[in-house]
């Protein structure tokens, strides 16, 4: 880690005065770096785990966030530029972010550099060390490239870049906005004619998706995406359906973006196990009918059981903040 530190030895006598300390104190408060967070892009089309700003303060999110700040020589935030310079902050792990007014915290002081150069920041979630863990791993910054997070998904991961933001001494940076990478999917099951009132679902599946990949903490650019299994949707072992109303069920799955279509398998303590393909058929951004999974966008995917009807997919727009909807009906 690149910090920049004055060092200065006093004597004070009985004609010297002892404000030396004091003034080091003034200077290193006044190059101190601080940090905001604005929230997380959102927009009615947008619903994703961290949602608001106090989803960004929550334990988990808030003391989770990994922090590059590069030296540069422009106030503005070009891609590229600084990496290979010093770093003033090195990846530090937040602590936490108020819920209140956005700012950011973590342990220890890092300042800006003596010369007043410009610092560029940028954020992102989950943080991951240079290390790595097995699943999440920051790959370190070289000449003319950003980090790179290396990630294994389990289907929670809500990854995060945030748009990178320019400070100095006496020019404060603008709070970081957050944006999501991948897509979501959550689902309900309607069970119209009571066919499975009472039955347990013992677990929902994305089949055969893609798990690891890496982004540029800098653009959010994703890397290319391998090792194929099959992802759970957490929350769904031993469901039991209570009536013929939408009940949901499981929390919500993170997946690759980009995809033209998703295979999901039911699992059922005794009425075995049904698979369907989901769509998007929703309205995207430009008015236009969706042909892909959208990043930062979530979907609502409604299993409908109905005993007259074969297995199939039917897919529609919701007017909710979800604007991404698919029925699958389970004969």
């Amino acid at each position: 880690m690149f910090r920049n530190f004055l060092f200065l030895v006093a004597f004070c006598g009985a004609f010297a005065s002892c404000s030396t300390k004091q003034d080091l104190d003034v200077r290193e408060s006044e190059r101190a770096i601080r940090l905001g967070a604005g929230g997380v892009d959102e927009t009615p089309r947008t619903k994703t785990v961290v949602n608001s700003l106090a989803d960004l303060a929550s334990a988990g999110v808030g003391d989770n966030i990994g922090i590059c700040g590069v030296r540069v020589n422009t106030k503005t935030a070009e891609p590229v530029a600084g990496w290979g310079n010093v770093l003033p902050m090195d990846n530090v792990r937040t602590t936490g972010v108020s819920a209140a007014d956005g700012a950011i915290s973590w342990n220890g002081v890092y300042l800006y550099p003596l010369d007043d150069a410009y610092v560029k920041f940028c954020a992102y979630h989950p943080y991951a060390s240079y290390e790595g863990n097995g699943r999440l791993r920051l790959d370190a910054p070289s000449t003319g490239k950003a980090p790179f997070l290396s990630f294994t998904l389990s289907g929670e991961d809500d990854i995060m870049y945030a748009t990178p933001v320019v400070g100095r001494k006496d020019d404060a940076p603008k709070p970081l906005m957050f944006h999501h990478v991948l897509t979501q999917l959550t689902f309900e099951i309607i069970d119209d004619s009571g066919t499975l009132v009472g039955e347990k679902i013992q677990s929902i599946e994305v089949l055969d998706v893609n798990t690891s990949s890496t982004m540029n903490i800098e653009t959010g650019a994703l890397g290319t995406w391998g090792s194929k299994a099959n992802l759970a949707v957490a929350g769904t072992a031993d469901v039991e359906i209570l009536s013929t109303s939408a009940q949901s069920v499981g929390r919500s799955i993170m997946l690759q973006p980009g995809q033209a279509s998703f295979k999901v398998r039911v699992n059922t303590a005794s009425l075995g196990s049904y698979t369907a393909t989901i769509r998007p058929t929703s309205v995207g951004d430009n008015g236009s009918y969706e042909t892909s999974f959208a990043a930062g966008r979530s979907y609502l995917i409604s299993l409908r059981f109905d005993k007259t009807s074969e297995l199939g997919a039917l897919a529609t727009v919701s007017e909710w903040l979800l604007m991404g909807y698919d029925e699958i009906t389970i004969k």
